[in-house]
């Protein structure tokens, strides 16, 4: 199998590929493979191709997405640059962390349903 392969220098002679830089960040940011999987509206099993780079070839029309939920640039995944955007994510505003509450609350299928609620009002505003 044929990985899409983009290798950046890092440490010595240590390489890496966009699926091990695609996790990195994702582990930077505390995310898991489950959030982001539900953010871009993949199965986790995609997300963990992506990471190991067992696709063949990675779609252009997600790599922006991941850049996006991974709060960086797709240039930095793609080893292009370096990331400057910071790891550490800011401190949650007080909307935050009510929103959090609340959705702890909710049932799988409620939280489900909020957010493709959240992703519509999304696309009504562009």
């Amino acid at each position: 199998m044929r990985k899409l392969v983009y290798n950046v220098k890092v440490k010595g002679d240590i390489y890496m590929h966009i699926g091990e830089r695609i996790k990195l960040r994702r582990k930077e940011l505390g995310i898991s493979v489950d959030d982001l999987a539900s953010i871009l509206g993949k199965d986790r099993s995609t997300i963990y191709r992506y990471e190991k780079g067992d696709i063949e070839s990675l779609p252009l029309d997600i790599l922006n997405p991941i850049a996006k939920a991974l709060r960086t640039t797709p240039a930095s995944l793609m080893g292009w640059e370096e990331s400057n955007t910071p790891a550490v994510p800011s401190s949650p505003s007080s909307i935050d962390n009510e929103f959090l509450q609340i959705l702890s609350t909710l049932s799988e299928e409620d939280k489900q349903w909020l957010l493709d609620l959240i992703k519509t009002v999304i696309e009504r505003r562009k």
